[in-house]
């Protein structure tokens, strides 16, 4: 899916929204890198991203061709500071009512509204589509993360206790959130 926004963040700052496409990908991997080494709260670690620079410029422009996804950067000037998403939780007929949404934001961007433009843009758009509910996982120890979803409405419906093992040996609960767009729309 195509979009093209530009937000003022709360500090009068320009924000630029736009979907991802091959052009992106350089900056899209290197986000995605460079998040992962700042935080424990996704799912990989920084090494741990190993997609060529073809593999993700494929990746982003099946992405962008696709009407029943988004993936979306935040650019702050030519910088792309962060990527938000929802894509189909599976492309099967059962579950086509079904997307799930991500989000990273580089952490020197953290607290600036940057992820409530993100979320609010990716709900927006995913209304645009069949998607009737909208799913996340997020680390139970991110409560930051936590508050930003419910207030936009997401609740939780399940924990998976143990899904993230660290490499010193500690264990983290994902939190199982949704959003019922059926009643949103």
């Amino acid at each position: 899916m195509k979009f093209k926004k530009e937000i003022l963040l709360a500090d009068g700052e320009a924000m630029l929204l736009h979907s991802l496409g091959a052009q992106d990908a350089q900056q899209a991997l290197a986000v995605c890198r460079r998040t992962a080494g700042e935080t424990l709260n996704l799912i990989r670690y920084e090494d741990e991203w190993v997609m060529t620079l073809e593999q993700e410029a494929a990746y982003l422009k099946k992405t962008e061709d696709d009407p029943k996804s988004l993936m979306l950067g935040a650019f702050i000037g030519d910088t792309l500071i962060g990527i938000g998403s929802f894509l189909p939780c599976a492309a099967v007929d059962r579950a086509r009512h079904r997307a799930e949404l991500g989000i990273c934001i580089l952490k020197a961007h953290w607290g600036r509204g940057i992820g409530t433009a993100i979320v609010q843009t990716l709900i927006d758009e995913v209304k645009k589509t069949a998607v009737e509910q909208l799913e996340l996982e997020v680390v139970a120890t991110n409560e930051r993360a936590i508050r930003l979803y419910e207030r936009f409405g997401f609740v939780e419906f399940a924990r998976h206790p143990r899904k993230l093992k660290y490499r010193d040996g500690t264990y983290a609960d994902m939190v199982l959130m949704m959003l019922d767009l059926r009643t949103k729309m």
